[in-house]
């Protein structure tokens, strides 16, 4: 691979930099686990998954980090009183959950003893060791596959981006953009590059329609609770925006109309109208407020199994 990211794999183990590969931790239902099981299996992906330098997504990338658990023994022991006994193989696994391939996979097992059968079954996955040496192997082979994806992919990632952009599917476009891992610094350049072009077209389309409400707003209702309501409107536009002058004048227009008709209303319109605010937040941050909307709004993916 000739771009930057493409040495990741070499890198990876130097680098030590957190956070750069987004997964789902997906936990399958058809497991047979109980909620209480399933929780706990889920919360030893996410802290192996930390230590392995991965974040947790909300349930909608396409790349996972999967487990399995598979019952290898169950046993009540000849002790008075009689305990439960399990013996587990559990499998991590990190790969494409649309395609359903399978980039690296691990497994451990675990015993358990409880006094009913649920509780040896909790107290098995509860000896599942997070901090396994044989989880850096997996999770490096893991990653470097998936940056390979976006290596190869980049391009037509931000051309989907820009078609969604087109039809006016901003959110969308900007959480495709951002999905893209830091790990893979070449397409990640592009891919902010091209975020920032989307965003701008979001903005200047809120800003037409959010100026045409405010507007609307104003011409229903001449009055102090109308310029109330359509200040309210033209607060919520973004000064980097095409028609934010445009938002200025209508605020003019509506101080200079609220003067003639209510002198005291003008002093609480003042400062209503006064769009000397605190600089937009850094655009970055922006991009990643709306890509984490988007996700946490999106139905989770069916994904089809790593096994």
């Amino acid at each position: 691979m000739c771009c930057a990211c493409g040495t990741y794999a070499q890198q990876a183990a130097a680098s030590d930099n957190k956070n750069q590969i987004t997964l789902s931790v997906w936990v399958p239902a058809s497991t047979g686990l109980t909620d209480e099981a399933q929780k706990n299996l889920h919360n030893k992906v996410v802290q192996i998954a930390a230590k392995q330098g991965v974040a947790a997504d909300p349930g909608h990338s396409r790349f996972v980090f999967a487990v399995n658990v598979v019952e290898l023994e169950k046993n009540i022991t000849p002790t008075a009183p009689p305990k439960h006994s399990y013996k587990l193989d559990v499998t991590f696994y990190i790969g494409d959950g649309i395609e359903g391939k399978i980039f690296s996979s691990v497994s451990t097992t675990v015993s358990g003893v409880g006094d009913n059968a649920t509780k040896a079954y909790m107290n098995a996955l509860k000896n599942i060791n997070v901090l396994n040496p044989n989880y850096k192997k997996f999770a490096d082979q893991g990653k470097a596959k998936i940056v390979e994806y976006y290596n190869s992919q980049c391009d037509p990632i931000i051309r989907k981006a820009q078609t969604l952009s087109a039809a006016q599917k901003y959110d969308e476009a900007i959480y495709k953009l951002m999905s893209v891992p830091e790990a893979c610094a070449e397409c990640r350049s592009k891919a902010i590059s091209a975020v920032d072009s989307v965003y701008q077209q979001k903005i200047d389309y809120d800003c037409k329609t959010t100026l045409a409400e405010a507007n609307n707003l104003w011409n229903t209702e001449q009055n102090a609770e109308g310029a109330k309501k359509a200040t309210a409107a033209l607060l919520r536009i973004n000064s980097k925006a095409s028609c934010f002058g445009e938002a200025l004048v209508l605020s003019q227009k509506i101080a200079e109309q609220i003067q003639q008709l209510d002198a005291q209303a003008l002093e609480t319109q003042k400062e209503e109208l006064a769009f000397q605010r605190e600089e937009q937040k850094q655009r970055l941050d922006a991009y990643r407020d709306i890509q984490k909307a988007y996700a946490e709004n999106q139905p989770e993916v069916e994904y089809k199994p790593l096994w």
